[in-house]
Order: C-alpha cells, then sequence, then structure tokens
C-alpha cells in the first residue's frame, strides 16, 4: 500500500485566487521564554487545498458541515489534461473513460509545477459547462484539479452548474503526478468549520 500526499501546504506565500486575504502565518510563541512553540493562522477556508460546499454559490446550498464525509471519501478516477490543447477542457475528454456514477474524478493538468507563480493564476486550464453538465448526468460524487478553480477567473458558471447540483468541487490539489494508477482511494476530508461554505483539506491518495 502506498500513501500520496495531495495537498498544498499553507504558506505566507501561497497561491491564492485574486482578492482574497493572504493567508498569513506566524510564530506567537516559542521555547524560550515561552516554554512551548504556538503558531497563529489567519486564512480563508478556500486557500490551498480546500473543499467547495454548494453554499459556496447557491443560496441556500448546503454549509460543508451539513455534507457527510462519505462525499469526500472514496474510489477516484484521474484524467489527463492537455493543456496544449487548449484551456477550455471540452465533454469529449470522457470519450473512452470508464467514469461512474458515485466517481470522485480528478483531473490531472500538472498546473501544480506552477504553484507560486503568475502561470498557476493566468493559464490554468477549465472546465466547459457541456464537462459540466456531463458529470451531473453521469452522477460523479466529487470533482478536483490540480489547478486555482474550475472557472476562469472572470467567471463562475461551472461553480453555480456544479456546486448547484449538490457536487463537491475540490481544488488546488498537488502531486498527481506521482499517482501511476487510473483508478484509487481518494480522501480530500475537510476540517469541521459550522456554517462555513468551504473547508480546508488534506487530501492523499491510497494505493494498493
Amino acid at each position: 500500500m502506498r500513501i500520496i500526499d495531495l495537498s498544498q501546504a499553507h504558506d505566507n506565500e501561497m497561491s491564492q485566487f485574486p482578492g482574497t486575504p493572504q493567508v498569513e502565518i506566524k510564530q506567537i510563541c516559542n521555547y524560550d521564554p515561552d516554554g512551548f512553540r504556538l503558531t497563529d493562522l489567519h486564512t480563508v477556508v478556500h486557500a490551498g487545498t480546500h473543499c467547495d460546499a454548494p453554499a459556496h454559490y447557491i443560496e441556500g446550498g448546503k454549509m460543508i458541515d451539513e455534507i457527510p464525509l462519505d462525499s469526500f471519501i472514496g474510489e477516484a478516477i484521474i484524467i489527463d489534461v492537455d493543456v496544449k490543447d487548449g484551456r477550455e477542457i471540452p465533454a469529449s475528454i470522457l470519450e473512452g473513460k470508464d467514469v461512474r456514477k458515485g466517481d470522485i474524478l480528478l483531473f490531472r493538468t500538472n498546473m501544480s509545477k506552477y504553484w507560486k507563480q503568475e502561470e498557476y493564476i493566468t493559464a490554468y486550464p477549465y472546465l466547459s459547462v457541456g464537462l459540466a453538465e456531463k458529470l451531473i448526468e453521469i452522477g460523479v460524487k466529487a470533482i478536483g484539479m490540480d489547478a486555482l478553480s474550475p472557472d476562469p477567473v472572470d467567471s463562475d458558471r461551472v461553480h453555480k452548474i456544479i456546486l448547484g447540483a449538490g457536487i463537491i468541487f475540490i481544488e488546488n490539489l498537488n502531486n498527481l503526478d506521482k499517482i501511476d494508477v487510473e483508478r484509487f482511494h481518494f480522501s480530500a476530508a475537510p476540517i469541521l468549520v459550522a456554517n462555513a461554505e468551504g473547508g480546508i483539506a488534506r487530501a492523499y491518495a491510497i494505493l494498493e
């Protein structure tokens, strides 16, 4: 069995969606003179590797603490995205893929190699409306990608389609390039924050 960490670490220089408050991490106590170490973390719940709950864009949608844990855990399938084909990912990318109802579908774009660089914000691929609608039709329970967002920075159409259907979206995954099988066990359980529309997650894959 192999366990692969699929999370981006929080730090003060991490990539974030434009306009969100910058993450701030500082050490406020140390062994000398305090006798212990204590770190102070200020972050929005949508920084780093995190899960979007429907309430992120859908008024009246479920908050992160209203969603059962099994929505974030299960069998996952990876689909590779070739950025050279253009930034918008078409529904045709699913052709010939064994995507099943209840799957967690992860798009491997390899954009994580640009983490903390301008390209991570400006050059990532995103889902087409047709692709989002097809995934809803199939009945996947969660979608994730190693990129900033399922939408371009100036749009929220795909967010609203996916979250409006009650499907969880997982953003800013890492290390998908280390997965060498098509199907595996996946978890991205978010921290439990009451009445929040998202949650930071420690994502990982378990490969048999």
